[in-house]
């Protein structure tokens, strides 16, 4: 009984957990972390928001650029230092798929590039709502 009791208290999930769980993509680049990217949008082919943190290690500035199909995006990350875009508006002007699916996005720095399959998430869902693009 005891050990039926250990794990059911380990257990949690569903509704309580949803806050705790980073649902995007987590690569590495050399020293440059990206963690938790993922994108908001409310439909397909519509503006879409990139999430995620994106962390440099090392003593110098790194030059990011996150592209899709259509466009790219540039971003400096700071000498050990750290982006986080729920605080830095980044926009694609098309999101590739709608909400539900999953799509590439490709990070890419001097040091290579990594695919990162992010989710695209539901701007119209009470916890995205407030970085879904005007």
């Amino acid at each position: 009984m005891a050990l039926v009791i250990a794990v059911s208290s380990c257990a949690t999930g569903g509704e309580d957990n949803w806050n705790s769980t980073a649902v995007g993509d987590d690569k590495s680049i050399g020293a440059l972390d990206l963690r938790s990217v993922l994108l908001v949008t409310d439909a397909e082919g519509a503006p879409a928001r990139i999430l995620g943190t994106f962390e440099n290690t090392t003593s110098q500035p790194i030059e990011l650029t996150i592209s899709d199909d259509d466009e790219e995006i540039r971003l400096t990350v700071a000498e050990q230092g750290s982006i986080a875009l729920d605080t830095t508006e980044t926009l694609l002007r098309t999101s590739g798929d709608a909400p539900g699916a999953r799509t590439t996005l490709v990070a890419t720095t001097a040091e290579g590039s990594v695919d990162l399959l992010v989710p695209v998430v539901d701007g119209t869902l009470d916890p995205y709502r407030p970085y879904l693009p005007d």
